[in-house]
């Protein structure tokens, strides 16, 4: 989920009739992306159902060659890196599996090859690269249910591509182009394959949103709870389609239209620690700024040390995405506790996912409700734009 703090919130549906996913022939080749799915650790276990190629980073000479490998494991060592018994002196190892869906990492499976590299610290992380659309089949069933109506997946594939490529397009020169976690969105390699996401994402293939001409990075959100927010309040953005504002009825159906969070005061003294903010004993929190879509823009935590403005995104992060699940609130104080009551889940900007859900109910088709939350864009095949 792009920037989105959420899980995926699960919908009942009747019988569908869809055809089964056939993967089309792609006329053109897909752009590749490059995900980091596992860091900092201090070995990897790998298995290749198949044929495969180990090639020597950065050279991409080939190393070994083979029938399969058995959770063989990867570490590294003071000279270079180890896979099973033997090392080569190389910064890493590419895993090139000679069939689609033979690799694995640990338990989970994965399309493409696999890079895995070794830290300045001698930890281990990877990358795994692949097609779009292959990613796409591994990121759909974790933002939305499998189950929502097509419309609503369709919607989704598209926003997702639209921020794959966008951050593909802007990585420059970094190992990676997007992580596998809530902070690009998630992703869970083929292990995560469902019918009906894949259904969306084949029969979208190659589509993507554009603000003249060009990619812009198509942020979503599980509930807006009424009315979305400007990328411009939490980031360096400003374009027409992520400009906000637009009011939607839509999400009332969702479980995270509202909640509410308590939070001991001295949890968030020990988080203030944890993130630089010492302010001693919490006295008194009280809301400062508020956005123009009427979310918290920063909050004065008094202590016995000193008081402070903090910005409630990052307040937020620190107390925990899944737990604040917005900045949508009003709080109050009560036994040295803090009590947030809020509305929706995310961050609020672009395509609010239980809206989707609540305008395909209604009969619209995922380009009807694209063009509600990103106004001013069209949809294009990423192939045509320059």
């Amino acid at each position: 989920m792009a920037g989105a703090l959420l899980v995926s919130a699960r919908a009942g549906a009747a019988a569908v009739t869809e055809k089964a996913p056939s993967r089309p022939p792609a006329a053109r080749p897909d752009a590749v992306v490059r995900v980091l799915v596992s860091e900092s650790q201090k070995a990897l276990a790998v298995t290749v159902k198949g044929g495969y190629v180990v090639r020597v980073l950065p050279s991409l000479q080939v190393a070994k060659k083979g029938k399969g490998l058995i959770a063989y494991s990867v570490a590294g060592t003071p000279g270079g890196i180890r896979l099973g018994r033997e090392e080569w002196a190389a910064k890493g190892l590419r895993i090139e599996p000679a069939e689609e869906r033979d690799l694995f990492l640990f338990k989970t499976r994965f399309r493409g090859s696999v890079d895995i590299l070794k830290d300045a610290g001698g930890s281990l992380y990877a990358i795994n690269r692949l097609g779009i659309e292959d990613y796409l089949y591994g990121v759909l069933h974790h933002e939305v249910s499998a189950w929502w109506p097509m419309e609503a997946l369709k919607a989704q594939a598209i926003a997702a591509r639209t921020y794959a490529l966008y951050q593909a397009a802007v990585s420059g020169r970094a190992e990676y182009d997007l992580k596998s976690g809530t902070s690009s969105q998630v992703y869970g390699g083929s292990t995560s394959e469902r019918y009906r996401s894949k259904l969306a994402v084949d029969q979208t293939r190659g589509q993507v949103l554009a603000f003249q001409g060009k990619l812009f990075p198509a942020y979503f959100h599980a509930t807006c709870a009424g009315l979305t927010a400007a990328a411009s309040e939490l980031w360096k953005i400003s374009l027409p389609p992520l400009d906000g504002g637009t009011h939607c009825g839509f999400c009332k159906i969702s479980p995270h239209y509202r909640w509410q969070a308590r939070v001991p005061l001295s949890e968030i003294e020990e988080k203030l620690n944890q993130f630089g903010r010492p302010l001693g004993q919490i006295l008194d929190i009280r809301v400062v700024t508020q956005t123009p879509s009427g979310r918290v823009g920063s909050l004065k935590i008094t202590g016995t040390r000193e008081a402070a403005v903090i910005a409630a995104k990052d307040f937020r992060v620190w107390i925990g995405g899944d737990r604040m699940r917005s900045t949508a609130f009003t709080m109050k104080i009560v036994d040295d506790v803090a009590v947030f009551d809020g509305r929706g889940w995310g961050h609020g900007v672009g395509l609010c996912q239980w809206g989707s859900f609540g305008q395909a109910l209604l009969g619209r088709k995922h380009e009807e409700i694209l063009k509600f939350y990103y106004r001013g864009a069209e949809v294009r095949d990423y192939h045509e734009l320059v």
